[in-house]
């Protein structure tokens, strides 16, 4: 019987190795098991509680990560917006930080302001919107912008005004949720943050060509 506490901890060595949760899990769920084995047949009851419990655990969040990996099927009005900016996330993730977001329609609207920390991170739907500067043109956004998120990646105030031209379509993420995703799914937030950062490499690229004026 001893070789199942052998064969118990050389399964937790390969599980440590794992860079996937799910194998890492899974491989804990065998080798906990084959502890708890082991020590019911030497009536080692502690032992058995608690590796027991190790097992429930992993049980427990192997279901959850399935469930969350199963496949998800897009609405098919976002799936090209998925596709186009936010695939750095997982169908389901996306529909995850979608669904924490408000839609809303704004006209002439001023969507952050210089010199202060936005309450929210703002997507373009649909219009477009200036970057404005002492009063000073510098930029204009299109459909697929994101507005405000330079500020939520630094923590820093706005170095710019942002203003709607016209009417816009805007789907907006309060900071407060997207403080609570941050604190709980670490994970998600870095996608997330990879989502913002490719966002800010396109808006670099089309700031190198002129703006019509």
């Amino acid at each position: 019987m001893a070789y199942l506490v052998h064969v118990g901890y050389l399964i937790q060595l390969f599980a440590l190795l794992a860079r996937d949760v799910l194998w890492l899990r899974g491989m804990l769920i065998v080798a906990q098991s084959l502890l708890a084995g082991y020590a019911f047949a030497l009536g080692l009851w502690p032992y058995v509680f608690w590796n027991a419990l190790f097992v429930s655990i992993n049980t427990w969040w192997v279901l959850k990560l399935l469930q969350e990996r199963r496949a998800v099927k897009l609405p098919a009005d976002l799936r090209p917006l998925y596709e186009r900016h936010f695939a750095a996330l997982s169908p389901a993730e996306f529909l995850r930080v979608w669904n924490e977001g408000r839609r809303a329609t704004m006209q002439d609207a001023v969507l952050v302001r210089e010199n202060s920390r936005p309450d929210a991170l703002c997507f373009l739907l649909a219009g477009e919107a200036e970057v404005r500067q002492g009063g000073r043109r510098l930029a204009q956004l299109g459909a697929g912008s994101f507005v405000g998120e330079m500020s939520l990646l630094t923590g820093e105030a706005c170095t710019a005004d942002v203003v709607a031209v016209g009417t816009v379509e805007v789907m907006s993420w309060p900071a407060e949720r997207l403080a609570r995703i941050r604190g709980r799914d670490a994970v998600l937030w870095t996608k997330i943050q990879s989502v913002l950062g490719h966002d800010l490499v396109e808006k670099i690229r089309r700031s190198a060509a002129p703006v019509p004026g």
